[in-house]
């Protein structure tokens, strides 16, 4: 089960990060040696920025080649194209960090780099009226730097191998219009917890129970190997309930019955 919520980000930053985008370019078609040497123009749901990154697991994106582009303004430039991107919510991801590093009949390719490999791709093409992204992939946030992470509203778990995929496990707090900030959704298995210390009455009518800020953790409780700094997590043998702490301290999220959603 997909939660609707997560559908409702990423948060928008204010002008002051809108401003910080880092984009770097020079002159010339092929701007950085060694880079992508495709096309940068194709079909597919992630068009051509999907064969661009370098992802441990499945990309996301988006692609508005071939036709017309109706999803949203034009910019005077490319920079300007990507930053009214983000602003529109066209293109999810991280904002800044990105290096122009190719050129090619009206389109130009930004990419984000980070771990040794290209984690975000950008194509911008001049559409004569104005410059748009036309195509963009992104990895998983778990394979883009902690903030970039952080800004999108995503807490990402880890196991013995490492940062964990969030179509594996995610967690994230509810939205702020919804009076839900307080309130933290966990997705994992198919299934969704929710630490709601004050739930709304609607909100609590869709749990297992009620929220506990301290138990004793269960001797059949499933040790899924996920952690976040010091807390780890563990399910009921029915999967009824979260329990997540350091084993001593331990709290008890319930389980979503019903379809959680807010306007």
């Amino acid at each position: 089960m997909r939660n609707p919520l997560r559908r409702r980000r990423p948060r928008s930053p204010g002008l002051a990060a809108v401003a910080a985008l880092l984009l770097t370019s020079a002159c010339g078609q092929d701007l950085v040696p060694g880079t992508y040497e495709g096309p940068l123009s194709a079909t597919g749901k992630r068009g051509a920025a999907g064969h661009v990154v370098e992802c441990t697991g499945p990309a996301e994106g988006g692609n508005n080649y071939p036709g017309a582009y109706d999803n949203g303004a034009l910019s005077d430039d490319a920079d300007e194209a990507i930053r009214t991107a983000f602003d529109e919510a066209l293109v999810f991801g991280a904002r800044g960090g990105y290096v122009r590093v190719r050129e090619d009949d009206g389109r130009a390719l930004y990419t984000l780099t980070h771990d040794g490999g290209v984690r975000q791709a950008l194509i911008v093409r001049d559409g004569q009226d104005g410059w748009y992204v036309e195509s963009w992939a992104r990895c998983d946030y778990s394979e883009l730097p902690d903030e970039v992470a952080e800004e999108a509203g995503y807490e990402i778990w880890s196991d013995a191998d490492g940062r964990v995929s969030t179509r594996r496990v995610q967690s994230y707090a509810g939205p702020a219009h919804c009076s839900w900030d307080d309130m933290t959704f966990l997705e994992i298995d198919e299934a969704e917890y929710v630490r709601a210390p004050e739930p709304d009455p609607h909100v609590a009518t869709l749990l297992s129970g009620a929220y506990e800020a301290a138990v004793a953790l269960p001797p059949d409780a499933r040790d899924t190997g996920f952690h976040r700094g010091e807390d780890h997590l563990w399910l009921s043998a029915d999967g009824a309930w979260a329990f997540v702490g350091d084993g001593e301290r331990v709290e008890r999220w319930p389980r979503a019955v019903g379809k959680l959603g807010c306007m």
